[in-house]
């Protein structure tokens, strides 16, 4: 049986004011080791989110991973991953990010 470790938050969190243009985000570093990043989304629409190695990361409404008003989702985080993307499809949503250890 796999074990599930409670999530425990790594530095601070950071957000993206998501519009329906991509906005990113340098991620909190947890090291050289993989963790994990914990994505709340505030707003009242979806948002939609990626995960990359640069500043350029994007995040596409048709391609990237959604998130409803309200939901959390927790993702694996490889150590090469050091920014993430958020956009919207209308309207804004504040979208956090918060990296750490665990919870997946």
């Amino acid at each position: 049986m796999t074990e599930i470790n409670a999530f425990q938050a790594v530095g601070n969190t950071v957000s993206v004011s998501a519009t329906t243009s991509t906005g990113n985000v340098a991620l909190t570093s947890v090291g050289s080791i993989s963790g994990t990043v914990r994505i709340y989304n505030a707003g009242s629409v979806a948002a939609f989110v990626n995960l990359g190695t640069s500043s350029a990361v994007e995040a596409a409404a048709a391609t990237s991973i959604p998130i409803p008003p309200g939901g959390v989702l927790v993702l694996t985080k490889p150590a090469t991953i050091t920014h993430a993307a958020a956009i919207t499809a209308s309207s804004t949503a504040t979208v956090y990010f918060t990296s750490g250890l665990g919870g997946v």
